[in-house]
């Protein structure tokens, strides 16, 4: 029968072989581990604190090479914001079509849960989109968030809704010919923005909506 030789008497390179063969699972296990555990730190500290959201839903023209968020840049550093640590996190692929009659059942269901859950501060649609979620109470008083001057200049722009008996303007109708923000983002040439319901960063809003319809 041979016999083994004591593991302190072989070679570095044989030590190496040996251990290999004979832990080669938990040690797999162990840099799997390891590289998990990395991922999530390094995903963490990665992570940005977000400001506000902001959703865009059916917009006209969208890449795949960033998120686009980019063009809240300016208004974050003018309001004193680290672009290293701080964001304003953009949806812009949403897509649904009102004209369906609840044949667009999913993305539509979809939608309808991203506004209950609260999760976004503002909203861009399209108008059409725009006027049928309005109805269906998604959005705030508009007029809460802006000053004089700006309610003043979008005054023939202002989209109501009545609910409960009460009308309020609940968004305004924008468009690339004439407003630079949309003409930078370039989703849109025409579009509706409204303040999604129950937001609880109303300081925040009140500001972004006056940078969008400056």
């Amino acid at each position: 029968m041979e016999q083994k030789t004591p593991f302190k008497e072989l070679t570095f390179s044989q030590k190496i072989q040996y251990i290999w063969d004979y832990y080669k699972l938990p040690i797999f296990l162990v840099i799997i581990g390891i590289i998990a555990v990395t991922a999530f730190i390094r995903g963490r500290l990665a992570q940005k604190n977000t400001v506000l959201s902001v959703l865009c839903v059916n917009v006209e023209n969208s890449t795949t090479e960033d998120n686009g968020a980019d063009i809240f840049n300016d208004f974050l550093t003018d309001n004193g914001y680290d672009l290293s640590k701080d964001e304003i996190a953009l949806n812009k692929n949403i897509y649904v079509d009102v004209d369906k009659n609840g044949l667009d059942y999913q993305n539509m269901a979809a939608l309808t849960a991203y506004f209950a859950s609260n999760e976004y501060d503002i909203c861009f649609m399209d108008d059409k989109t725009f006027d049928y979620y309005a109805k269906n109470v998604c959005f705030e008083d508009i007029s809460k968030y802006l000053d004089k001057t700006i309610l003043e200049k979008y005054k023939d722009r202002l989209v109501y809704v009545t609910i409960d008996g009460k009308e309020y303007p609940c968004g305004i109708r924008l468009s690339a010919d004439d407003n630079e923000f949309v003409k930078a983002s370039g989703l849109y040439s025409s579009c509706t923005v409204g303040v999604c319901c129950d937001s609880s960063h109303d300081a925040m809003v009140k500001k972004l909506c006056g940078y969008i319809l400056q």
